[in-house]
């Protein structure tokens, strides 16, 4: 090892041993260009994590008031997912990607989930197959490709090939890109974080998105463009988001050129006044939001006092509440009321009801104002 490799491990291993533990690690593709890690455990453990808590809880139970409790595979679905406690069998998320050409991808997850719980969710159903001395389920559908458990709790999720070469790896020093593993220190220790290098291709994106039919076809095909466009500008970016006890966000994008960075900026300036005016008057907290432009960098903070954070969740809890009161449930089958009707007979062909202060209620022609 030469003494450049040997500087760079002292310098960057920590913080990569502090965004993900080192057998997760060892299972990325050496040639990742992006990588994102969501800590479950410190999240739940978070205020934000106990709303997402309670938001999901209440979302079956509108589920159920809805009428869809009365459908046997609804009732099936939502007593197999209320099985699983996910804040605590998905201890932590890691995903790595190479967005080039070919395309690969791997979610890593440190789980106590067993084969078994995951085939009665009804999205691994084939056959049960052993790769590399590895348990493995696969799905009817290729797409979703399959799901690999290794023996010191880590479960696999990707497509064939490259589940079998994160197995292979597991017996070997592998190391990330470094300038990749440069870009995941600074947010490492973040509950969430996420990093990439460019350059940044997909070439899918435009096929997906630019096959689509219909009246949505334009606004696809436009869409596609623009976050083709932006990716090319990019050079790597990395953000991370601490939850608990404040919540804080902080980013870094590069691009390739000084004016590039210049219009992020004066599109974040706008973005940031129109948002300071607003949270003034709602007194949001908005106003911790920070950016600076240095060079071809953009750097971003936003900053929330753990007593504001809490009392923005408090009143979405009372809002939503205050919306499942007011909404009437509707049973399986039940046909909702119509809107109350005047009383008056359809207006006859070419004209419309119109309702006027002077003159009462009136028939106008549709070609006249």
């Amino acid at each position: 090892m030469t003494f450049r490799c040997k500087l760079f491990a002292l310098m960057v291993l920590p913080g990569l041993a502090a965004a993900a533990d080192r057998e997760m690690l060892k299972l990325v593709m050496p040639d990742a260009n992006f990588m994102m890690e969501l800590n479950v455990s410190k999240i739940m453990a978070s205020p934000v994590g106990a709303a997402m808590e309670d938001a999901f809880q209440q979302g079956i139970a509108a589920q159920l008031k809805g009428g869809l409790a009365d459908k046997p595979e609804v009732r099936e679905q939502i007593a197999l997912l209320k099985q699983i406690d996910w804040g605590r069998q998905v201890a932590d998320i890691l995903i790595a990607a190479r967005t080039g050409q070919p395309p690969s991808a791997l979610v890593i997850v440190r789980s106590s989930l067993r084969p078994e719980q995951l085939e009665s969710l009804g999205k691994f159903t084939g056959k049960r197959a052993d790769l590399e001395g590895v348990p493995v389920l696969a799905s009817d559908n290729p797409a979703n490709g399959v799901v690999a458990f290794l023996d010191n709790s880590i479960v696999l999720l990707g497509q064939p090939a490259d589940v079998k070469a994160a197995i292979e790896r597991r017996s070997k020093e592998t190391a990330l890109p470094e300038a990749l593993a440069a870009r995941v220190t600074p947010y490492g220790d973040y509950d969430f974080w996420l990093a990439g290098k460019g350059p940044f291709r997909i070439p899918q994106m435009d096929a997906r998105m630019g096959s689509a039919a219909g009246a949505n076809a334009a606004k696809a095909q436009a869409m596609a463009g623009q976050v083709s466009q932006f990716l090319a500008k990019l050079t790597g970016f990395n953000a991370g988001v601490r939850f608990s006890p404040d919540l804080d966000v902080a980013a870094d994008i590069d691009v390739r050129t000084e004016k590039d960075a210049a219009a992020i900026a004066q599109t974040l300036q706008l973005f940031s006044g129109t948002m300071q005016v607003q949270a003034r008057r709602a007194a949001s907290g908005f106003e911790g939001f920070q950016y600076q432009q240095n060079g071809r960098r953009i750097h971003l903070t936003f900053h929330l006092p753990e007593a504001q954070l809490r009392a923005g969740l408090q009143q979405i809890r009372a809002a939503q509440a205050q919306a499942a009161r007011s909404k009437p449930a509707v049973s399986a089958g039940q046909v909702p009321a119509a809107a109350p009707s005047s009383g008056l007979p359809p207006p006859p062909a070419g004209t419309i009801r119109a309702q006027s202060s002077a003159m009462g209620t009136v028939l106008i022609p549709t070609g006249q104002k």
